[in-house]
């Protein structure tokens, strides 16, 4: 019914959800699905979260320009950067001009080269900068400029066990520093902290609710099994 009220206002989704390229029949129908057997670990326990507000090919992106930056004074010092990850994350975040140069937030979150810039730029990623004036600050569009995305017969051969980000910076000195990441912050070989959990929930919460409600619905989440209702989870959240 929620589809239906969203369709009544005029928004549309994918023409090809079922027959596209990740449409349903593709993904589900990869192999036949067969019930666990017993004893198994539940699917759960396998599951991740995003440590970087992006999409999910740029989280070991995110990662390794965190752990290159302490390399880099400036961002001006920078001559080029070189990123190496699977054919599948250039497809999806790294195909087009569009992602060197995003006009929207849905873009610049998907983008490889953009997550990158930021990084290296700003030190960290937060969901402003996805918006303007950071869309087209010409400082950062020229260090996203000067970023390459290629694809690495590793990275595509061990994408089923996670997304390799292999990051090179070239400063104009050149100097270079190299960094390498497998398991992103959040997937579950490389869990977040509950610290770490909180600060992103902050991040991304913090621009629709007080700080009392905050507080507040976090409370209510951490004892979350000892609700009676879902009313007081549900009314915490709402602005």
């Amino acid at each position: 019914m929620f589809a239906v009220e969203l369709a009544r206002e005029g928004m549309t989704g994918p023409g090809k959800v079922f027959e596209g390229t990740y449409g349903f029949f593709k993904v589900m129908g990869r192999k036949p699905v067969a019930p666990p057997a017993l004893g198994e670990p539940f699917g759960i326990r396998r599951a991740f979260t995003k440590r970087f507000p992006l999409g999910q090919f740029s989280q070991t992106v995110a990662q390794a320009a965190v752990e290159a930056r302490p390399f880099v004074k400036e961002a001006n010092d920078i001559a080029e950067v070189d990123i190496r990850v699977s054919h599948s994350a250039i497809k999806i975040m790294a195909d087009g001009p569009e992602k060197w140069r995003p006009q929207t937030h849905e873009t610049a979150d998907h983008s490889i080269p953009y997550a990158a810039g930021l990084v290296l730029m700003y030190g960290n990623i937060a969901p402003e900068y996805y918006e303007d004036p950071y869309l087209h600050d010409s400082r950062l569009l020229d260090l996203v400029g000067r970023i390459k995305v290629s694809p690495s017969e590793e990275a595509d051969r061990t994408e089923n066990e996670f997304n390799l980000c292999e990051l090179e910076v070239v400063l104009r000195s050149g100097e270079r520093k190299t960094t390498r990441v497998e398991y992103h912050r959040g997937h579950f070989k490389n869990p977040m902290t509950d610290a770490e959990m909180e600060e992103k929930f902050r991040l991304m919460a913090g621009r629709h609710l007080s700080a009392d409600r905050l507080d507040r619905l976090l409370g209510i989440l951490r004892g979350i099994e000892n609700e009676p209702q879902l009313n007081g989870l549900i009314s915490s959240t709402l602005t």
